[in-house]
Protein backbone atom coordinates (compact mmCIF):
# COMPACT_ATOMS: atom_id res chain seq x y z
CA UNK A 1 0.00 0.00 0.00
CA UNK A 2 0.88 3.44 -0.59
CA UNK A 3 -0.07 6.60 -1.88
CA UNK A 4 -1.72 6.56 -5.84
CA UNK A 5 1.25 8.70 -6.62
CA UNK A 6 3.78 6.23 -6.71
CA UNK A 7 1.40 3.26 -8.09
CA UNK A 8 2.85 2.93 -11.38
CA UNK A 9 6.16 3.07 -10.17
CA UNK A 10 5.96 0.02 -7.82
CA UNK A 11 4.09 -2.11 -10.50
CA UNK A 12 7.04 -0.96 -12.87
CA UNK A 13 9.93 -1.38 -11.29
CA UNK A 14 9.03 -4.15 -8.39
CA UNK A 15 6.32 -5.91 -10.42
CA UNK A 16 4.15 -5.52 -7.18
CA UNK A 17 -0.08 -4.63 -7.56
CA UNK A 18 -1.43 -1.66 -4.79
CA UNK A 19 -4.33 -0.45 -3.96
CA UNK A 20 -4.51 2.56 -6.30
CA UNK A 21 -2.30 3.99 -8.61
CA UNK A 22 -2.30 6.73 -11.07
CA UNK A 23 -5.20 5.22 -13.00
CA UNK A 24 -7.66 4.88 -9.97
CA UNK A 25 -10.99 6.57 -10.40
CA UNK A 26 -13.22 4.82 -7.92
CA UNK A 27 -12.73 7.26 -4.89
CA UNK A 28 -13.69 4.83 -2.08
CA UNK A 29 -10.38 3.07 -3.05
CA UNK A 30 -8.20 6.27 -2.86
CA UNK A 31 -10.19 7.04 0.30
CA UNK A 32 -9.55 3.73 1.79
CA UNK A 33 -5.98 4.37 1.84
CA UNK A 34 -6.31 7.97 3.30
CA UNK A 35 -8.44 6.30 5.88
CA UNK A 36 -5.26 3.74 6.63
CA UNK A 37 -2.71 6.07 6.96
CA UNK A 38 -5.22 8.95 9.22
CA UNK A 39 -5.90 6.05 11.39
CA UNK A 40 -4.05 4.22 14.32
CA UNK A 41 -2.17 1.23 13.98
CA UNK A 42 -4.96 -0.14 16.28
CA UNK A 43 -7.47 0.75 13.14
CA UNK A 44 -5.37 0.69 9.93
CA UNK A 45 -4.06 -3.06 10.66
CA UNK A 46 -7.28 -5.01 10.26
CA UNK A 47 -8.21 -2.58 7.17
CA UNK A 48 -4.73 -3.62 5.76
CA UNK A 49 -5.54 -7.17 6.34
CA UNK A 50 -8.83 -6.98 5.02
CA UNK A 51 -7.00 -6.24 1.77
CA UNK A 52 -4.18 -8.24 2.17
CA UNK A 53 -1.66 -5.62 1.94
CA UNK A 54 1.78 -7.01 2.75
CA UNK A 55 4.06 -3.73 3.14
CA UNK A 56 3.33 -0.25 3.41
CA UNK A 57 5.21 2.86 1.55
CA UNK A 58 5.91 6.43 2.66
CA UNK A 59 8.30 8.79 1.46
CA UNK A 60 10.13 11.30 4.31
CA UNK A 61 11.87 14.21 2.90
CA UNK A 62 12.75 15.50 6.35
CA UNK A 63 16.40 14.36 6.49
CA UNK A 64 16.96 16.32 3.21
CA UNK A 65 14.75 18.61 2.56
CA UNK A 66 12.54 17.29 -0.09
CA UNK A 67 9.23 18.95 0.28
CA UNK A 68 7.90 16.30 -2.05
CA UNK A 69 7.34 13.56 0.40
CA UNK A 70 3.80 12.22 1.87
CA UNK A 71 3.31 14.30 4.89
CA UNK A 72 2.92 17.45 2.97
CA UNK A 73 0.59 15.34 1.26
CA UNK A 74 -0.86 14.03 4.54
CA UNK A 75 -3.94 16.64 4.56
CA UNK A 76 -5.15 15.27 1.27
CA UNK A 77 -5.60 11.90 2.20
CA UNK A 78 -7.38 13.03 5.52
CA UNK A 79 -9.95 15.32 3.49
CA UNK A 80 -10.80 12.17 0.80
CA UNK A 81 -10.70 10.43 3.66
CA UNK A 82 -13.63 11.86 5.75
CA UNK A 83 -15.84 12.80 2.28
CA UNK A 84 -16.25 8.77 2.47
CA UNK A 85 -15.62 8.90 6.49
CA UNK A 86 -16.80 11.68 8.30
CA UNK A 87 -17.19 10.37 11.32
CA UNK A 88 -14.04 8.72 11.79
CA UNK A 89 -11.69 10.70 9.99
CA UNK A 90 -12.17 14.54 11.12
CA UNK A 91 -9.50 17.11 9.77
CA UNK A 92 -10.26 19.26 12.69
CA UNK A 93 -8.50 16.21 14.65
CA UNK A 94 -5.02 16.83 13.37
CA UNK A 95 -5.18 20.68 14.21
CA UNK A 96 -4.04 22.26 17.48
CA UNK A 97 -6.60 24.44 18.79
CA UNK A 98 -4.60 27.28 17.16
CA UNK A 99 -5.39 25.78 13.56
CA UNK A 100 -1.54 24.59 13.10
CA UNK A 101 -0.74 21.10 11.16
CA UNK A 102 2.13 20.55 13.75
CA UNK A 103 4.19 17.40 13.85
CA UNK A 104 6.39 18.62 17.28
CA UNK A 105 5.42 17.87 20.46
CA UNK A 106 2.61 20.24 19.87
CA UNK A 107 0.66 17.62 17.49
CA UNK A 108 -2.18 16.63 18.35
CA UNK A 109 -2.82 12.87 19.78
CA UNK A 110 -4.75 12.13 16.07
CA UNK A 111 -1.49 13.16 14.44
CA UNK A 112 1.01 11.65 16.43
CA UNK A 113 -0.93 8.05 16.55
CA UNK A 114 -1.83 8.10 12.74
CA UNK A 115 0.10 5.73 10.65
CA UNK A 116 1.26 8.04 8.69
CA UNK A 117 3.04 9.81 11.67
CA UNK A 118 4.60 6.67 12.94
CA UNK A 119 5.79 5.42 9.88
CA UNK A 120 7.23 8.48 8.61
CA UNK A 121 9.64 8.83 11.69
CA UNK A 122 9.77 5.86 13.19
CA UNK A 123 13.68 6.04 14.04
CA UNK A 124 14.24 9.25 12.78
CA UNK A 125 15.15 10.68 16.24
CA UNK A 126 18.11 8.27 15.88
CA UNK A 127 20.01 10.48 13.48
CA UNK A 128 20.55 13.16 15.67
CA UNK A 129 22.11 13.94 18.82
CA UNK A 130 19.42 13.27 21.55
CA UNK A 131 16.71 15.84 22.02
CA UNK A 132 17.65 17.86 18.43
CA UNK A 133 16.18 15.75 15.81
CA UNK A 134 13.98 18.01 13.55
CA UNK A 135 11.95 17.87 10.47
CA UNK A 136 13.77 20.09 7.94
CA UNK A 137 10.81 20.42 5.53
CA UNK A 138 8.60 21.62 8.15
CA UNK A 139 10.93 23.39 10.46
CA UNK A 140 9.86 21.89 13.28
CA UNK A 141 11.71 20.46 16.26
CA UNK A 142 10.85 17.04 17.01
CA UNK A 143 9.73 14.92 20.51
CA UNK A 144 12.69 13.75 22.01
CA UNK A 145 10.79 10.35 22.70
CA UNK A 146 10.02 8.90 18.79
CA UNK A 147 7.03 6.90 17.72
CA UNK A 148 7.04 3.09 18.08
CA UNK A 149 5.42 0.65 16.05
CA UNK A 150 3.36 -2.24 17.34
CA UNK A 151 1.41 -3.80 14.22
CA UNK A 152 4.60 -3.28 11.28
CA UNK A 153 7.93 -3.84 11.33
CA UNK A 154 10.41 -1.94 9.28
CA UNK A 155 11.49 -4.06 6.22
CA UNK A 156 13.42 -1.13 4.39
CA UNK A 157 15.02 2.41 4.49
CA UNK A 158 16.91 4.14 1.65
CA UNK A 159 20.03 5.79 2.51
CA UNK A 160 19.02 9.72 2.85
CA UNK A 161 15.40 8.15 4.73
CA UNK A 162 13.01 9.25 1.87
CA UNK A 163 11.64 5.38 1.30
CA UNK A 164 10.26 4.02 3.80
CA UNK A 165 8.84 0.48 3.55
CA UNK A 166 7.21 -1.26 6.51
CA UNK A 167 6.10 -5.12 6.74
CA UNK A 168 2.39 -5.69 7.72
CA UNK A 169 3.06 -8.77 10.44
CA UNK A 170 1.18 -11.69 10.42
CA UNK A 171 -1.49 -12.16 12.93
CA UNK A 172 -0.31 -13.29 16.47
CA UNK A 173 -0.02 -17.09 16.98
CA UNK A 174 -1.57 -16.72 20.62
CA UNK A 175 -4.41 -14.31 19.34
CA UNK A 176 -3.36 -11.44 21.11
CA UNK A 177 -3.07 -8.18 19.33
CA UNK A 178 0.35 -7.14 18.73
CA UNK A 179 0.16 -4.26 21.18
CA UNK A 180 -0.39 -6.64 23.72
CA UNK A 181 1.86 -8.87 22.52
CA UNK A 182 4.85 -6.63 22.12
CA UNK A 183 4.55 -5.15 26.06
CA UNK A 184 4.46 -8.94 27.21
CA UNK A 185 7.57 -9.39 25.18
CA UNK A 186 9.09 -6.50 26.59
CA UNK A 187 8.67 -7.67 30.43
CA UNK A 188 10.09 -11.02 29.63
CA UNK A 189 13.29 -9.09 28.32
CA UNK A 190 13.28 -6.85 31.12
CA UNK A 191 13.31 -9.56 33.62
CA UNK A 192 16.11 -11.78 31.56
CA UNK A 193 18.19 -8.91 31.91
CA UNK A 194 17.32 -7.89 35.61
CA UNK A 195 21.21 -8.62 37.49
CA UNK A 196 20.05 -11.59 40.26
CA UNK A 197 21.12 -9.09 43.38
CA UNK A 198 24.24 -10.94 45.77
CA UNK A 199 23.56 -13.55 48.56
CA UNK A 200 26.40 -12.97 51.28
CA UNK A 201 26.58 -15.62 53.90
CA UNK A 202 25.74 -14.25 57.26
CA UNK A 203 28.97 -14.08 59.17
Amino acid sequence: MSWWDYGYQIAGMADRPTLVDNNTWNNTHIATVGKAFASSEEVAYPLLKKHDVSYVLVLLGSLIQYSGDDLNKFLWMIRIASGVWPDEVKEADFFTSRGEFKVDDQATKTMSESLMYKMSYYRFNELFPPGQAADRVRNQKLPTVGPTLDYFDEAFTSENWIVRIYAVRKDDELGRDHKTANAFDAGKKRKKGRIAKRRFALE
